[in-house]
C-alpha cells in the first residue's frame, strides 16, 4: 500500500516567546565620560575591539544576536551615545563619523554591525519626536535602545490624549537587547479621508518578541517579529511619518544641528549600505591575508606570487573603495540638502538612494568575487568569509536595496515623470 505523499510544507509551530536582554543599570558612561569622547576616540575604542567581535561572531550567530561581551564592549566604548543630542549630554557627532565607525564592526561581524548600527541611529530618531517623548528617552544623558520596525503597519486607534496600537511586527533589527519599541502604525483616516502613518514609541514590557528569525544571514541581528496586543501610546511618543520623510519634525525645531533634519528614509538608505560596505572591507582583508600563505594545488607557489590573484585583490578593494566613497559622498550630500533647507529637491534624492543602493550591489560583488576565488574551504562555516556573503546577500535585500525599484524611480524622475514609491 502506497504511503500518502508528504505535504509540500508542512505547518510551522507556533513561535515561542523570547527573553530579551535589556540595559539594566550597569554598562552605562557618565556624564563626564560621555563628554570626554571625541569620534576620533570612540572609532579606535571600536577598532581595538575588531579582533574580539571577529572571534565571538560564530557563536553570536549561533545565539542570534551579538554576544553579549561584545555588546557590552562597543557599550562601554561610547558608541550608542553618537546620535543623542548634547542638550542631553550626548555626543551629537555627526553621520560622516558614524558611518567610519560603524563601518569597523561591520569588518569584524557584519551581523553585530547592523544590530549595532542600526540601534544607534533610532538615538538619531528618537532626538525627532517631541521634547516629552525626548526627556524620557535620553533621560539620565543616556541613550535608548530600540528597534525601529514598519512592516506590517500596526493599526493607530485614537482615544483620548493618544492612541490604542495593535501590531504585528517583523524585522525588529536589535529587538533582544531593547529597553523601548518603535514601530510604524496606520492611523485611518475620516470621512473617507487617506489614512496616515505616524511612528510610535512603546515600553518594551509591554510587547512580545517571537521566536523568528530563522534565516540565512544577519542571523546574529536577533531581528524577531514583535506583537503589541493593545498598547496605550501617548500623542507625544509619536511623530508624524510625513514630517519624517521631509525632515520637518519636532525635533527638527527643538535642536540646531542640521542633521536633525535630515529625511528620515534618505538617511535610512545610507544606514543600510554600511555593514555590506563594512563586510567587503573586512573580506578584502581576510582574502589579503589568504593570498599570503595559500598555495597552489600540488605546488609550493604562493598565490600572492601569482599575478591573477594579485589582479582578484586589486579589483575587489578598488570595488570597496568606489563604495566607500559613494557613501560617504552620498551622506555629505543628504546633510548639505538637510542644513540648505532642500528636502523637497525629489530628483535629488531618488539619484541618492538608487545611488546608495548601487553602493551595496558593488561591495557584495566584491565579497562574491572574493568567495569564488578563496578555495573551496572558504565554505566551511568555521571560515568568516561564507558568513560575510550570506549576511551581504541578506541585507541587500531589505527593501531600501531594491536597486532595480531605485532604478525605475531615478529614471521615471530624469523624464520628468512623478515617484511611485516613497523609497527615496
Amino acid at each position: 500500500m502506497a504511503s500518502a505523499p508528504l505535504p509540500l510544507h508542512a505547518e510551522a509551530p507556533p513561535a515561542a516567546v523570547l527573553a530579551i536582554h535589556p540595559p539594566g543599570e550597569d554598562g552605562w558612561l557618565s556624564l563626564a565620560e560621555v563628554a570626554a569622547l571625541t569620534p576620533e576616540s570612540v572609532r579606535e575604542a571600536i577598532r581595538a575591539l575588531q579582533p574580539m567581535i571577529a572571534e565571538h561572531a560564530a557563536e553570536s550567530e549561533l545565539l542570534g544576536y551579538p554576544h553579549p561581551k561584545v555588546w557590552d564592549a562597543i557599550r562601554a566604548a561610547g558608541f550608542f551615545y553618537h546620535f543623542v543630542p548634547k542638550a542631553y549630554g550626548g555626543c551629537e557627532f555627526g553621520p560622516e563619523d558614524f558611518f567610519l565607525t560603524a563601518n569597523l564592526i561591520s569588518q569584524a561581524c557584519p551581523s553585530t554591525g547592523w544590530a549595532a548600527t542600526f540601534v544607534c541611529e533610532h538615538n538619531w530618531a528618537g532626538a525627532l519626536f517631541p521634547q516629552e517623548a525626548q526627556d524620557r528617552l535620553f533621560a539620565g544623558g543616556r541613550y535608548f535602545v530600540a528597534p525601529l520596525v514598519s512592516t506590517p503597519p500596526a493599526i493607530a486607534t485614537p482615544v483620548d490624549g493618544g492612541y490604542r496600537v495593535r501590531a504585528n511586527w517583523k524585522w525588529g533589527s536589535g529587538v533582544m537587547h531593547s529597553n523601548w519599541c518603535m514601530g510604524m502604525a496606520l492611523l485611518m483616516g475620516e470621512n473617507g479621508a487617506p489614512p496616515q502613518t505616524i511612528t510610535v514609541t512603546i515600553p518594551m514590557d509591554q510587547v512580545t518578541v517571537l521566536d523568528t528569525w530563522q534565516v540565512a544571514g544577519l542571523k546574529a541581528t536577533g531581528s524577531n517579529d514583535i506583537v503589541v496586543n493593545d498598547a496605550f501610546v501617548p500623542e507625544h511618543m509619536t511623530v508624524r511619518n510625513a514630517d519624517l520623510a521631509m525632515g520637518t519634525t519636532p525635533g527638527s525645531r527643538i535642536h540646531a544641528n542640521p542633521m536633525y533634519r535630515m529625511p528620515s528614509t534618505a538617511f535610512l538608505s545610507l544606514v543600510t549600505s554600511s555593514p555590506t560596505i563594512g563586510a567587503a572591507r573586512g573580506a578584502v582583508e581576510l582574502f589579503r591575508e589568504k593570498l599570503k600563505i595559500r598555495k597552489v594545488t600540488g605546488t609550493q607557489t604562493i598565490l600572492a606570487e601569482k599575478p591573477n590573484f594579485q589582479v582578484m585583490l586589486a579589483k575587489a578593494d578598488l570595488m570597496v573603495r568606489t563604495a566607500e566613497l559613494l557613501l560617504q559622498t552620498l551622506t555629505r550630500e543628504v546633510l548639505e540638502r538637510a542644513a540648505a533647507g532642500q528636502n523637497h529637491e525629489v530628483a535629488a534624492r531618488m539619484t541618492s538612494t538608487a545611488q546608495n543602493a548601487y553602493a551595496s550591489r558593488i561591495a557584495r560583488e566584491a565579497i562574491r568575487m572574493i568567495v569564488d576565488n578563496a578555495g573551496s574551504s572558504v565554505h566551511l562555516l568555521s571560515d568568516p568569509l561564507q558568513r560575510f556573503q550570506r549576511d551581504a546577500n541578506v541585507a541587500c535585500g531589505h527593501l531600501i536595496q531594491d536597486f532595480e525599484q531605485l532604478c525605475e524611480q531615478h529614471g521615471r524622475s530624469m523624464l520628468g515623470l512623478p515617484p511611485i514609491t516613497q523609497f527615496f
